[in-house]
C-alpha cells in the first residue's frame, strides 16, 4: 500500500498542474493564427500582423475561435519585406502583449507559427541584427512560419518571421526588427509612433588624442551626416566611457588586434570602418548607406545571410592611439577592379536603355495621333530609366576619380580623367 502512495501523488500532482500549463498556453495559441500559407498574430485585440512577402490582398478571411472573421488591410512596410497589419472586424480577440523595449544580443527567444501547416514553439536566442530593421536568431523556421511572431523570455513580442537561411545546415532565421514592429503597429492604431523616431545609429569609438576623431565630430556636428545619429564613444584613461557599448561592438563584429582610432560601427552589424579623412566624407557617408541598404535588402524570402560571429575572444588591452595626420584611405586592388566593373556594367545598362529609348522615338514618330498619346507614358518611363542608369555611371565616374586622386602613376590618373570626361560629354552632357 505505502508504494502505491507515492504515485497516486505523483499522478495527483500531475492532473493539478497540467491544466495550469495548458490555461497558460491557450492564449498564445488563439492568438497565434494561420492566414493563407502563412502565420500571423493578433495585437491591441483587433489587430492582425503578419509579414509582406505573403502577398496578402487588402482584405482576408481568418478563421479566429472557429469563427470566420474579415480582416482588412491597415499598414503595410514601405521595404521589401516588413510588417503588415489588418484590422480584424468585431474583437476585441485574444491578443499578444508587445514589448516596450528591443531585445539585445543573447536574451533567450521562441517563435510561435505553424510550418507546414502545424503549431510549432521553437527556442533559441538573438544572435544579431540592430534591433531596429531586423534580428538573427539561432534557430531555423520553416515554409508557413512566416508573419508568426518572435517573442522574449516573458512572451512579448519583439519581431516577426520574415525568413530562414538558405543552407540548412546553418540554425539561423531573420525577423522584422522590434523598432519596426512596434511602428507598424501604431501606424495602424492610428496612434503616434511607439517608440521615439530615431536614426540608424553609427558608433564612432575615439580618442582625445584622435585628430580625425575631432574632423569627424565637427563635420557630424556641422550636419554632413545628419541622416544619421552617431555616438561618440571615448577611450580615456584605460577606460570607455560605455563600456556596455564597446562589449557589444565586440561580441558583434569581432575586431581584430587593438583598435586604431577612430573605428566606425554600424551599430547591431558586423560592419565597422577604420581612419577619417573630411577630404573622403562621401565615401564614409556612402559606406554607410551601403551597409544599411544591404540589411533592408536582406529582409526578403530565403536567402543566405551573413556569417555571425561566435563568442567573443578575451578582450584586448587598448591603448590611447597616437596623433596621427590623416592619409587618403586606399582601396584594394579587388575593390578598385571590382569598381571599375560596376562603372562598364552600368555603361552597358545605359546603352541598352539608350537604343531601347531611341526604338520608341522612331516609333512614336510613325504611329499616328492614339499611337503617339500611347507613346508619350512609354517615353515618361524611358526617360526614367535612362536618368536612374546615367546617374549610377556618374556616381561611377566619381568613386574612380576620387580612389585614384593622389595616385603616383600619373598616366593612370590621365586615363581615368579620360573617361571620366567622356562619359560626362557622351551620357551627362557637360562640356563641349
Amino acid at each position: 500500500m505505502k508504494s502505491i502512495r507515492p504515485v497516486l501523488l505523483a499522478f495527483l500532482l500531475l492532473v493539478l498542474i497540467c491544466p495550469a500549463v495548458v490555461t497558460a498556453q491557450q492564449p498564445e495559441r488563439e492568438a497565434v493564427i494561420m492566414a493563407d500559407g502563412c502565420s500571423a498574430f493578433i495585437v491591441n485585440g483587433n489587430l492582425l500582423v503578419t509579414a509582406k512577402h505573403c502577398e496578402h490582398p487588402e482584405q482576408i478571411n481568418v478563421t479566429i475561435q472557429d469563427r470566420s472573421v474579415i480582416a482588412t488591410r491597415a499598414f503595410s512596410s514601405q521595404s521589401e519585406d516588413g510588417p503588415v497589419v489588418f484590422r480584424l472586424q468585431g474583437g476585441p480577440y485574444p491578443s499578444l502583449p508587445v514589448s516596450d523595449h528591443a531585445p539585445k544580443i543573447g536574451d533567450p527567444i521562441y517563435s510561435l507559427g505553424y510550418p507546414g501547416g502545424h503549431w510549432a514553439r521553437i527556442e533559441g536566442e538573438i544572435i544579431g541584427g540592430n534591433g531596429v530593421d531586423l534580428n538573427y536568431t539561432n534557430h531555423r523556421v520553416a515554409t508557413g512560419n512566416s508573419g508568426g511572431p518572435l517573442l522574449n523570455a516573458q512572451g512579448e513580442v519583439i519581431g516577426i518571421a520574415l525568413h530562414v537561411d538558405s543552407n540548412i545546415a546553418v540554425h539561423q532565421s531573420g525577423f522584422a526588427g522590434w523598432k519596426v514592429t512596434t511602428d507598424a503597429i501604431a501606424n495602424a492604431s492610428g496612434r503616434k509612433t511607439a517608440a521615439p523616431a530615431g536614426k540608424s545609429e553609427v558608433v564612432v569609438f575615439s580618442s582625445p588624442r584622435c585628430g580625425p576623431c575631432r574632423e569627424l565630430k565637427r563635420d557630424y556636428t556641422a550636419g554632413h551626416f545628419d541622416e544619421y545619429d552617431f555616438r561618440f564613444v571615448m577611450y580615456e584613461n584605460g577606460r570607455w566611457s560605455d563600456p556596455d557599448v564597446y562589449k557589444e561592438f565586440w561580441d558583434t563584429a569581432q575586431p581584430k588586434g587593438d583598435l586604431t582610432f577612430p573605428t566606425i560601427w554600424v551599430r547591431g552589424t558586423p560592419h565597422y570602418k577604420v581612419g577619417y579623412d573630411a577630404r573622403r566624407r562621401g565615401g564614409l557617408l556612402g559606406w554607410i548607406r551601403g551597409v544599411f541598404k544591404m540589411l533592408i535588402g536582406g529582409l526578403i524570402g530565403e536567402r543566405k545571410q551573413p556569417e555571425l560571429p561566435g563568442p567573443a575572444p578575451p578582450q584586448p588591452k587598448l591603448e590611447p592611439a597616437p596623433e596621427y595626420q590623416p592619409l587618403p584611405e586606399i582601396e584594394s586592388d579587388s575593390a578598385t577592379k571590382s569598381n571599375i566593373e560596376n562603372l562598364v556594367a552600368d555603361l552597358k545598362e545605359l546603352k541598352s536603355e539608350a537604343l531601347q529609348t531611341k526604338a520608341d522615338l522612331e516609333q512614336f514618330k510613325e504611329a499616328g495621333v492614339i499611337g503617339r498619346i500611347k507613346g508619350i507614358a512609354v517615353l515618361k518611363s524611358d526617360k526614367k530609366e535612362l536618368m536612374t542608369k546615367v546617374e549610377a555611371v556618374q556616381n561611377g565616374v566619381q568613386t574612380l576619380k576620387t580612389e585614384f586622386q593622389g595616385n603616383p602613376v600619373q598616366m593612370l590618373w590621365g586615363l581615368f580623367g579620360l573617361v571620366s570626361g567622356l562619359v560626362q560629354r557622351r551620357f551627362l552632357g557637360e562640356g563641349a
